[in-house]
C-alpha cells in the first residue's frame, strides 16, 4: 500500500497528457476506497482514478510482455508458422504509443511497425497478404494487401527504424468491425495488443467486412 500511495504522489511531478473523457460506474465500495485514497494523497478523486488505472495498466503491460523484445522475437517465430498456412495479418495501428502513426497508416495506405524487433512484423507480409489494420478500443478500421516490397526510412533521429508496405487495393471501412465480432467469427481469442499476429480465421473476417460493406 506505501509503494502505491508513493507511486500516485510522485506522479503529481510527470508530464500531463491529453486527457480523453471516458465514464465509469463503480461499486459503492470501490467508490468509497477511492475517495477515501484521494484525501489521503491529496489529489482529486479523477487524479487518483487516473494513476490506479496506470498503476493496473504498468501490470498488464509488464504481465503480457507487450514491450518484451525477447518475447516479441518468440512471438514472431510462432507467427511465421501460422503465417504460412493462412496469408492474414492482424496489424495494430500503434495508437497506444502513437496517434500521428495511425493517421499516417490511414492516410497514406500503409502497414507500418517501428524499432528492433518490432519493425521485422512488416519484412514477413508477402505480396498478396490481407493485412487488417486495427485501432485500439475500435476494431478493424482498414486493409489491404501486401506488396511484398519493405520501404525503410528514419524515425526522428533513428536510422532506418521504420518499416512499412504499402498496401494494394487499400480500404478505409465505412463501420470498423469490432473486437468482439472478429473474436465471434474467429471462435476463439484473438490477441489485439501485440503488433502483427497471424489471423488463420482471416478469410472469414474479410468475407464479413466485404458482406458489411455492401450493406
Amino acid at each position: 500500500m506505501n509503494k502505491l500511495v508513493e507511486l500516485i504522489r510522485d506522479s503529481k511531478n510527470a508530464q500531463k497528457e491529453e486527457l480523453v473523457a471516458s465514464t465509469v460506474r463503480l461499486p459503492m465500495k470501490l467508490n468509497s476506497f477511492v475517495e477515501a485514497l484521494a484525501d489521503q494523497v491529496s489529489l482529486s478523486k479523477q487524479e487518483t482514478l487516473l494513476h490506479l488505472i496506470e498503476a493496473g495498466v504498468k501490470i498488464a503491460q509488464d504481465e503480457l510482455k507487450l514491450d518484451d523484445p525477447e518475447d516479441e522475437k518468440k512471438n514472431q517465430d510462432q507467427a511465421d508458422r501460422d503465417q504460412k498456412s493462412c496469408g492474414f495479418h492482424i496489424l495494430n495501428t500503434n495508437k497506444r504509443h502513437s496517434l500521428e502513426d495511425q493517421v499516417w497508416m490511414l492516410k497514406e495506405g500503409v502497414a507500418g511497425a517501428f524499432y528492433d524487433p518490432w519493425k521485422f512484423n512488416i519484412d514477413r507480409i508477402k505480396k498478396g497478404d490481407v493485412v487488417f489494420l486495427y485501432e485500439n478500443g475500435v476494431g478493424i478500421v482498414a486493409y489491404g494487401n501486401g506488396t511484398g516490397k519493405v520501404i525503410r526510412q528514419d524515425r526522428g533521429d533513428d536510422s532506418e527504424e521504420t518499416h512499412y508496405q504499402k498496401l494494394d487495393a487499400f480500404k478505409v471501412l465505412s463501420k470498423p468491425l469490432p473486437a468482439a465480432e472478429i473474436k465471434k467469427i474467429a471462435g476463439r481469442s484473438v490477441v489485439f495488443l501485440r503488433v502483427m499476429s497471424a489471423i488463420p480465421e482471416g478469410q472469414k473476417v474479410l468475407d464479413r467486412i466485404i458482406a458489411q460493406e455492401d450493406m
